[in-house]
């Protein structure tokens, strides 16, 4: 500390520079859906609080986005919101939490939303009987999924054998 005599003694030997302006942080577009947060969400044009909690919320059920097309499944996202959405987001799908269909415990299956209460019994019965399966078109021949249902499914389905 030097008090103002000294201060103006020493002026003439000082160099003061100017603080250099705190860079603002820059978003980067598109974000990652799969691993933004509430605050990183909300700066996307299109989505407000609501939208953000169910996007988030609708992630955690699914595991993950492996479409930017599955935001238009959420009700609160209009078709002309949508569109404004899409081209600031994408996904990174490897970031998708799989089930083990062979291992996964009933309360695994049932909160997923594209498992129905239908597809859970037949999940559990059969994979009972038949002690589980080795692909998804076993499934399909199984009639656990239809087509659709199974290209819908697939992106969170693991067949492996869990190592010891």
């Amino acid at each position: 500390a030097v008090d103002s005599v000294m201060l103006e003694r020493l002026r003439p030997h000082l160099v003061f520079t100017p603080r250099p302006e705190p860079k603002k942080e820059v978003e980067k577009f598109p974000i990652e859906i799969n691993s933004a947060d509430s605050a990183t969400l909300r700066r996307v044009r299109g989505i407000g609080e609501k939208s953000v909690v169910q996007i988030i919320e609708y992630r955690k059920l699914l595991g993950g986005y492996y479409s930017t097309e599955q935001i238009s499944e959420l009700k609160v996202v209009t078709e002309d919101n949508f569109q404004r959405i899409l081209p600031q987001i994408y996904c990174d799908s490897a970031k998708i939490k799989k089930i083990n269909i062979n291992f996964a415990r009933p309360k695994e299956l049932e909160v997923h939303p594209y498992i129905s209460n239908r597809m859970l019994r037949q999940i559990i019965n059969n994979r009972e009987l038949k002690g589980g399966w080795s692909n998804l078109e076993e499934m399909i021949e199984d009639d656990i999924f239809s087509a659709e249902e199974a290209a819908r499914i697939a992106p969170y389905l693991d067949f492996s054998i869990p190592q010891e």
